[in-house]
């Protein structure tokens, strides 16, 4: 499969009506029927319908009412958290059962099975009516399970080893140091490009300030690592599109019926008629976990808003995990829901691989202080 990985070829893929979704059969029960009832799998005048029908129900959602949630009750998933606000049962099996749908919505990639089962669950939560509009209530929990839990449990991994880079008693605010070593040793920025803790890279436009007892202590901090993650380690780091038509990509021939893999990197919630329309609500469950304990600092122990340095969310049950938080590759990118190690001894997110986040939201109500990029429920998951 040939991958379109530079930004401009995918942002061009991505709005080129000649490249569409790859189809998927009809069904009439479990997890294949979601696949063809829901917009992220449908095309055309389907789209559209299923598309509105998730905007729809998303409007009933105020984005600054999830972000308080997700503040006052940072151990809790961001599917519970949503489904309270949809009304739906918010129970840990609602919640495993979405988990259980996510790793499977791919065709092919999961226990098909037990998807259905978990399918069957979901729409009796939802009333009970396996119609579109279940369809898209589901899909929207769906699609914001492993993406935003994994942008929280990646953003708190940066968070949580920020502070460990001055160490113990060494108080030093951001502008009088170009670069801090674990050591506590002040140094050039030429002679260090990074600033080191707990085997995590850190660049200095992450810290806003660190002080004598190791805290990241402005809010602005928890806007810096999101827009960090989204940058360069986005939840979902790819989709996919099927050319209907003879297309050059950027010197690349794609012939029609082959699909190719888009990158999202710079553009981690995608773009065109498929942009995430849950957006504000995504950045809303992301802000409001990071900043709980910004009150006082971030915990001590190494977790951040609830999510512990092994990216689990506190509570039990299946979805205790928080996915995707394995280490971030050397390369930036990041495949959705793999479980592994925590943040807090990751590998490097490279600086620099793309210079901004798409579309920024600035002085936007979903984050406090401005500037996080674009939406959370993207890729794959679209």
């Amino acid at each position: 499969m040939q991958t379109i990985d530079d930004p401009g070829d995918a942002l061009a893929v991505l709005h080129d009506p000649g490249f569409v979704v790859p189809p998927v059969p009809a069904a009439a029960h479990g997890v294949a029927w979601l696949r063809a009832s829901v917009g992220r799998f449908s095309d055309g005048a389907a789209h559209t319908r299923r598309r509105g029908l998730s905007e729809s129900i998303l409007s009933t959602v105020d984005p600054e009412a999830l972000r308080a949630a997700a503040a006052s009750s940072p151990h809790a998933h961001p599917v519970q958290l949503l489904c309270t606000a949809l009304g739906l049962d918010s129970s840990p099996r609602t919640t495993d059962a979405v988990r259980v749908v996510a790793a499977a919505y791919q065709p092919g990639t999961g226990d098909e099975p037990a998807a259905d089962t978990a399918v069957e669950i979901l729409v009796a939560a939802c009333g009970g009516t396996a119609d579109e509009t279940t369809a898209a209530r589901i899909g929207l929990l769906v699609q914001a399970c492993d993406a935003t839990a994994t942008l929280i449990a990646r953003a708190a991994g940066l968070l949580a080893a920020a502070p460990a880079a001055t160490g113990p008693g060494d108080p030093a605010a951001a502008q009088d140091v170009d670069r801090v070593t674990g050591a506590g040793e002040l140094v050039a920025a030429e002679d260090v490009d990074r600033v080191t803790g707990a085997g995590e890279l850190v660049a200095a436009e992450d810290v806003d300030r660190v002080t004598g007892a190791g805290e990241l202590v402005a809010a602005q901090d928890v806007d810096r690592a999101l827009r960090r993650v989204l940058r360069d380690a986005p939840p979902v780091a790819a989709t996919k599109r099927m050319a209907t038509r003879p297309a050059d990509v950027g010197g690349a021939q794609v012939a029609p019926g082959e699909v190719v893999r888009v990158g999202l990197h710079g553009i981690p919630f995608g773009a065109g008629p498929r942009g995430c329309p849950g957006r504000a609500h995504a950045l809303a469950l992301a802000e409001g976990a990071l900043s709980a304990h910004l009150g006082g600092g971030p915990a001590r122990d190494g977790a951040a808003a609830g999510v512990s340095a092994r990216g689990e969310f506190p509570g039990g049950g299946e979805s205790a995990r928080a996915p995707g938080t394995d280490p971030i590759p050397n390369d930036g990118t990041a495949e959705p829901a793999r479980p592994g190690g925590g943040l807090g001894t990751a590998g490097a997110v490279p600086a620099g691989t793309i210079a901004a986040v798409a579309s920024p939201v600035v002085g936007s109500p979903v984050v406090g202080s401005p500037v996080v990029g674009s939406p959370v429920v993207a890729g794959e998951a679209r």
